[in-house]
């Protein structure tokens, strides 16, 4: 590697990390914006958050789905962008909505845009870096999550919810800015840079799984994660309190420890990553996770909450990396965008079906299907594991 690109990818990754902070903005700001809108706009009540959830979810789908066919008009640093913008657009319409229909419209815009952040820097990072910074990109979404409910919280006591996404558009017209002077500086490494580098390292013949079935798995494992980590999150509290261990109020304790263990788990593994492969990161997190699980449903302690979250936090972004161990770099970026896509989608499915099973079993089975998702995403891994061993 040249000493240019040693020096520009410092510069790169530093430039990554901040501006990924900005695909957390919608899930946060959106957790504390929701009290301002239902009272602000006519007719809104619980029941929309439904709709609202499959809009984003549908849409966050689908720019993961087509992100391979956008990488034959662009790369992936400019469709990242792209989303930047297309994510401010959507804030900019979610402030002047003064209707349901609007409202919907909106939030189904930013989906896209997220989702076309999300899976381009996902691609992008599996192409060029390592496990290790793709966990502490993670833990900026993290970052990005904790800090919009805050800046939407104070601008909605001093002006309204609209005001706070008008400032949170602020902050996103900054990062392009940023992005822009990046893209013009040409810090970006490019699929040319990157078989310059390794050109000499890659004589070294290594073998990729090569069936659609292997495909189908890889996406499955991540469908499987994407509604773990939602339902549990979203229906711990009502499960707790249903219980009677807990109060509607003192819940919400569990959640923020979750994302703060889950931040905590992705800065620790991205740590490890310099001693640990993928691999091994994923099985320690999916235990960890487990026993988690276990802690919630035996005891109702927000211990089994922190472990959760802290064992769940690393698999996102370590699964994406280890996608590039495993299939070759010309289908990559395909298989990255159909991974965030099934990760959208099984937020969506996986909690309409979970909300479901509740409402007409019992709150109790949420543990159960809790366990049962982290072992599919665990027996997916280990299917393709298995693969690439036989392969070797």
């Amino acid at each position: 590697m040249s000493n240019k690109i040693k020096k520009n990818s410092v510069w790169l990754l530093g430039i990554i990390l901040v501006s990924y902070l900005v695909v957390g903005f919608p899930d946060g700001a959106f957790t504390v914006s929701w009290l301002g809108i239902s009272d602000d706009i006519h007719g809104m009540t619980t029941a929309h958050t439904g709709f609202i959830l499959v809009a984003y979810s549908v849409t966050y789908t689908l720019a993961g789905v087509i992100l391979s066919w956008l990488t034959r008009f662009m790369k992936l640093q400019t469709v990242y962008f792209w989303g930047l913008v297309i994510m401010g657009l959507g804030f900019i319409g979610l402030a002047l909505s003064p209707n349901f229909t609007l409202v919907l419209t909106a939030i189904a815009v930013y989906g896209f845009g997220t989702g076309a952040m999300a899976s381009s820097m996902n691609s992008y990072m599996a192409k060029h870096f390592t496990a290790r910074h793709n966990n502490w990109m993670h833990c900026f979404w993290g970052g990005g999550a904790a800090l919009s409910p805050i800046i939407m919280g104070q601008m909605m006591a001093v002006l309204s919810w609209r005001a706070g996404y008008f400032a949170i558009t602020g902050i996103l017209g900054a990062i392009a800015i940023i992005l822009l002077i990046s893209m013009y500086k040409k810090i970006w490494i490019n699929d040319d840079d990157k078989i310059e580098q390794t050109s000499k390292t890659t004589v070294v013949k290594k073998r990729y799984l090569a069936k659609k079935w292997h495909q189908v798995v890889e996406i499955l494992t991540f469908f499987f994660l994407g509604g773990t980590d939602y339902t549990l999150v979203f229906f711990t509290g009502a499960a707790l309190v249903a219980r009677g261990h807990e109060t509607s109020e003192s819940v919400a304790i569990f959640s923020a420890v979750y994302y703060v263990s889950m931040t905590a788990g992705r800065m620790f593994f991205g740590w490890a990553a310099k001693w640990l492969k993928e691999v091994p990161i994923i099985r320690v997190g999916i235990v960890i996770s487990i026993v988690g699980i276990g802690v919630l449903y035996f005891t109702s302690n927000v211990i089994g909450m922190a472990l959760t979250g802290f064992g769940l936090g690393p698999l996102l972004p370590t699964l994406v990396s280890d996608t590039s161990n495993r299939f070759t770099p010309r289908v990559l970026s395909k298989i990255v965008g159909y991974e965030l896509a099934a990760f959208g989608a099984g937020i969506a499915v996986l909690f309409f079906l979970t909300s479901q099973i509740l409402h007409f079993v019992s709150y109790e089975a949420l543990f159960p299907l809790g366990l049962a998702f982290v072992v599919l995403v665990f027996l997916c891994n280990e299917i393709l594991e298995h693969a690439m061993k036989m392969n070797s």
